[in-house]
């Protein structure tokens, strides 16, 4: 029990190594040395993550490491919006270092002989052509246990609305073949979905852009460098929390 808390107490001072890195990354975008940093730190967490069972905080320090590695080998860029992302990411971990053992907020993490979730939360649709976006927004979401379906676009988006059953729906707003504006229109124009929640999330806030949304039929507007403040809040206010 002794090491099982000095690991958690690792985790914690681990996570704030992590913090520490992005925030020096977010000064000095370019700095291979801060690159690596993120990397290492990200890495750590990680590994003892999954020794205390932070199987979801594991599972996003591994995501946060492998966009650091495709930023490293020129495969995306980093620009503010993902930074955004990341500080929103290591507030999350450090959240996770320190919740008690008895009571873990999260449904990967609960204890018991069955750590799986007994059931799924309520079904959300994140549409985004950013694919490290996308997937940073799909596990903020799940963490907190709503099922998350991903789309990485307007069109494959549309035939998700159509094919599934969702409480809720979350997209970009530039995006190619159906942008956000037009999909949240095609939505709306059909009455079986006339009720559907949709959040539209965007780069910046261009206040042009999100009464367009608003004219579409968009119930909301966040920022994606606030999401960490406002996007759990705004779906759970819509659809209520994920097991409700």
């Amino acid at each position: 029990m002794v090491m099982f808390e000095l690991l958690r107490l690792q985790a914690q001072t681990q996570a704030h190594v992590l913090t520490n890195c992005v925030l020096a990354l977010a000064r000095d975008p370019l700095g291979s040395e801060q690159l690596n940093a993120c990397a290492s730190a990200a890495r750590s967490f990680e590994r003892t993550a999954n020794m205390v069972g932070l199987e979801a905080g594991a599972v996003l320090a591994r995501t946060m490491e492998e966009c650091f590695a495709a930023v490293r080998r020129g495969e995306i860029e980093l620009q503010q919006e993902l930074i955004g992302l990341m500080l929103q990411c290591v507030d999350l971990l450090d959240s996770m270092a320190k919740l008690s053992p008895a009571a873990p907020s999260f449904p990967e993490a609960m204890p018991g002989r069955d750590r799986r979730p007994a059931r799924k939360g309520k079904p959300v649709l994140v549409v985004d052509d950013s694919v490290e976006v996308r997937e940073l927004e799909r596990k903020l979401l799940s963490f907190r246990g709503y099922d998350v379906e991903t789309a990485a676009d307007g069109v494959d988006a549309w035939h998700a609305v159509l094919n599934g059953d969702f409480d809720l729906v979350l997209t970009d707003v530039d995006m190619p073949l159906l942008d956000g504006i037009q999909l949240t229109r095609l939505i709306r124009q059909d009455p079986r979905f006339s009720r559907l929640p949709i959040l539209i999330a965007c780069d910046t806030d261009d206040v042009e852009q999100r009464w367009r949304g608003f004219d579409a039929g968009a119930d909301y507007y966040v920022l994606k460098g606030r999401l960490h403040d406002t996007l759990v809040e705004a779906v759970a206010t819509r659809i209520g929390p994920a097991h409700s």
